[in-house]
């Protein structure tokens, strides 16, 4: 810092001396880098300030008031021999910071892992019927579709389906039931099945009433009323996706007010699942990301020596 021109010749016993590098602000900053990384090392280490080569730094720590391990009391220093320096600028005789031991601390905590998202499902709907409830004891009697009815078979027929419906009415199920057999194994026809199948709506027997439905469409693909008791069938075991083509068809084919109710109930769910569906659809794609970070992360973990083995991909 006095390596001036001027100083030089001023006094001439300073010529003989090296000339002194005017250190730059990246010089200061790597000069305190070091320093702190060897107090650090210290810090963890402190009866290395015993050693011979750190006779010099633990004198200045001394000398400034400081209580040093080994010294003799605050502001002494215990002596040590001063080695014989022949490069000043060298650093030969200081110990290799990599054979010094690291500080026993706390091991690094675990970086917090982003848990995925859960996606979202539907609502559990307490209406819907499934399993043996929703069909009866015993498949109902089918008849013969390919029947040809008599004029006798037709005047029988007419009679027993006035007493189903009159027990429709009332509510007497068994009784409505062993009519629309007799109507049906008589004049077999897709009214006569699609009737019924009604009924087992009623009866919230849905597999029963598809099964009547089905038997319809297969007489007449274009029976309005056939689509829409297997629609609403449909709708009873959460089915909505497929009761939302039959309810379709048959509000196409034959438009009905009672229908309409169901028809709405039918949107709305399913409004509700295309919402749910592309919410679900953003959450996969976030999940995909995190458990893209977390491969990256784990491979160059694994690359640096700290980790085992283990994929960061997730379920």
């Amino acid at each position: 810092f006095f390596s001036t021109s001027s100083t030089r010749e001023e006094n001439p016993s300073l010529r003989s001396l090296p000339r002194i590098k005017q250190p730059t602000m990246a010089d200061i900053q790597a000069a305190v880098k070091a320093l702190k990384s060897a107090v650090d090392v210290l810090k963890a280490n402190p009866d290395m300030l015993n050693l011979p080569q750190m006779a010099f730094f633990k004198e200045y720590l001394v000398s400034l008031g400081a209580t040093v391990p080994g010294a003799k009391g605050k502001g002494k220093a215990t002596p040590a021999a001063k080695p014989v320096v022949e490069d000043s600028d060298s650093d030969d005789d200081l110990p290799d910071l990599e054979e010094i031991p690291k500080a026993q601390g706390a091991p690094e905590p675990e970086e917090e892992v982003e848990p995925d998202e859960e996606e979202e499902v539907e609502a559990e709907n307490t209406n819907v019927i499934k399993g043996p409830d929703a069909d009866l004891p015993k498949p109902q009697e089918m008849g013969d579709p390919s029947k040809e009815a008599s004029d006798d078979d037709y005047e029988k027929s007419a009679e027993a389906k006035a007493k189903a419906m009159e027990a429709m009415g009332e509510g007497k199920w068994d009784v409505a039931q062993t009519e629309w057999a007799k109507v049906i194994t008589m004049t077999p026809s897709a009214m006569n099945y699609a009737n019924r199948g009604n009924l087992f709506l009623k009866m919230k027997k849905p597999v029963a009433a598809m099964r009547d439905a089905e038997a319809a469409l297969a007489m007449n693909p274009d029976s309005a009323k056939a689509y829409k008791v297997r629609g609403k069938a449909r709708v009873m075991m959460g089915d909505w996706v497929q009761a939302a083509k039959d309810i379709g068809q048959g509000q196409n084919i034959d438009y009905d007010e009672d229908t309409r109710d169901v028809a709405k109930e039918v949107e709305k769910w399913l409004e509700e699942k295309h919402a749910r569906d592309r919410r679900n659809v953003v959450i996969k794609e976030r999940n995909a990301t995190r458990r893209q970070d977390r491969l990256k992360k784990q491979r160059a973990k694994e690359a640096s020596g700290g980790g085992g083995g283990g994929g960061g991909g997730g379920g």
